[in-house]
């Protein structure tokens, strides 16, 4: 059986030729620049004070709920309808960093970006302890620190990159006890017990643990996947009895949302245009990795994109879907050229066609490098608009009564509490698993003392996207009866927002 792990030294003791000055130059220019990138990103993080995703608020408002109150999982069926859709681990370290002082919305952005990372650092190290390369490990920072996906989401108070980088943090310890024979797979379990807590989906890697150790161990396989599967349904039902159901309400039930095919569609046009060239190397080196070692990462990638097949369709689903399966394909596409003998090939000047690879991997940092440029413009453009719209919907919110709104952004910044989660709501109450009938007589019986919608309720033909957050029409139809528009605030979003008051108060 052939191995794709080189056994030479990490240091060359041969002369520097003058393409591999080069393209160590090259390495160089492009981790500047995605240095910069970084370095941009996360001043952008802590200046921003609104939402970069509609979830990153409701993520927020969650925790200042539960720094508050002490309560995380809602009912379903009574106020504040709002479903945790995640499990705890995030949010309780989100309310940690509450509680010391920080503004809920920079923690979360923390939290990504110290695990964003740490996902470079575990690149670094799976790929040394893979290929004993120094250049394939520096490549695969770079490419990994490049990609406009892991900084967009690493960024972001979502629960997303914590999780991915604990579950990567699982593989390592695997590839450790693979690859070394050290005693680590305790510790791999352990991180995917911590994956799971933090993001229920992060199921690929323990997945692709079983696979592997049943090819090489059958019996450490079953005790493994059986162990944690034990220990994690434990947990989880001990937290679900302890909150009377509400934690599986909220963490299964509530998250089955409906499939749309056409949210397949965009993931896979993103996922081929920003990491298109990266399964281009992974596929071309896939024959020389299949009967070595460096395998294991593509199956953990087989596993990962399975996953996603099966989660992403889901509306309300965005490209944070796919971090887990970018971060393997950086990993994958390494090993890949490593498997090619790509650098030593690329070193000696060789017309070899596998120095060819060096067109998508430039391909890729050129392509990734210009979407981060857009995503940082847009950002800082977005939070201007964002913060002169808050500003201006802030006397309406200002009487203390009680705020129904479909902009999540104007919930978590105004009031830090949310009534009503409106587009989770509308799912749920359209398919009767939430009744909708309460909160149709609060509206109107006037019970909200401010409305702010995304859509002019005496406009019955406008015809919103099924991801833009609304309410039922029955609900709609009692804010056109009982309220009356008084303002229309501009913003990032659509039309921006129009702001409703009680009829019967604003004939007073």
């Amino acid at each position: 059986m052939s191995s794709v792990i080189h056994t030479e030294p990490i240091s060359a003791t041969s002369p520097q030729t003058s393409v591999e000055v080069w393209f160590r130059r090259v390495l160089c220019v492009g981790s500047v620049i995605a240095g910069l990138g970084l370095l941009c990103s996360f001043a952008l993080l802590t200046w921003a004070r609104n939402e970069f995703s509609g979830p990153e608020s409701i993520v927020n408002a969650q925790s200042v709920m539960l720094a508050r109150d002490g309560t995380l999982y809602y009912d379903l069926n009574s106020y504040p309808h709002t479903v945790s859709a995640y499990t705890p681990l995030f949010y309780l370290l989100e309310t940690g960093l509450i509680k010391v002082g920080l503004p809920a919305v920079t923690a979360g952005r923390l939290l990504s970006f110290a695990a964003l990372l740490g996902i470079f650092a575990l690149i670094w190290r799976l790929l040394l302890l893979y290929t004993r390369d120094r250049d394939c490990a520096w490549t695969g920072v770079l490419l990994g620190a490049s990609t406009s996906l892991l900084l967009t989401w690493g960024t972001v108070g979502q629960v997303d990159t914590l999780a991915i980088f604990w579950a990567l943090a699982a593989f390592y310890q695997y590839s450790r006890y693979a690859i070394n024979g050290e005693r680590t797979l305790v510790w791999a379990g352990v991180f995917c017990g911590i994956a799971f807590f933090t993001k229920q989906t992060t199921i690929a890697c323990p997945a692709a643990i079983v696979i592997l150790l049943w090819f090489q161990r059958p019996k450490a396989a079953l005790q493994f996947g059986a162990t944690l599967a034990a220990a994690v349904l434990a947990l989880a039902l001990a937290i679900n009895a302890a909150l009377n159901g509400r934690f599986l309400q909220d963490t299964v039930l509530a998250n089955l949302n409906p499939f749309d095919l056409k949210k397949f569609g965009l993931h896979i046009r993103y996922l081929f245009a920003a990491a298109g060239q990266l399964i281009l190397i992974a596929a071309a080196g896939i024959k020389r990795v299949r009967y070595g070692r460096g395998f294991a990462p593509f199956v953990y990638l087989g596993m990962a994109l399975l996953v996603f097949a099966a989660t992403a369709p889901k509306i309300g689903s965005d490209f944070n879907y796919q971090i887990e399966s970018n971060v393997l394909l950086v990993l994958c596409a390494c090993l890949a050229l490593n498997a090619l003998d790509f650098f030593p090939l690329t070193f000696r000047g060789s017309k070899n066609w596998i120095t060819l690879l060096q067109i998508p991997l430039a391909i890729h940092l050129v392509v990734n490098f210009r979407i981060t440029e857009n995503l940082l413009l847009t950002r800082f453009a977005t939070e201007q608009l964002f913060r002169t719209q808050v500003a201006g919907l802030a006397p309406y919110a200002a009487d203390g009564g009680r705020l129904l709104s479909t902009d999540f952004n104007a919930m978590a910044r105004l009031r830090g509490y949310i009534e009503v989660e409106p587009l989770i709501y509308k799912l749920l109450a359209g398919a009767r698993v939430v009744n909708p009938e309460p909160l149709r007589r609060d509206i109107a019986a006037e019970k909200f003392s401010t409305i702010f919608l995304f859509q002019d309720v005496h406009e019955h033909d406008a015809n919103l996207d099924v991801e833009v957050s609304t309410f039922l029409p029955e609900q709609t139809q009692e804010i056109e009866k009982h309220y009356k528009l008084v303002a229309q605030i501009p913003g990032p979003y659509l039309n921006g927002i129009y702001v409703y008051k009680p009829a019967s108060r604003s004939a007073e």
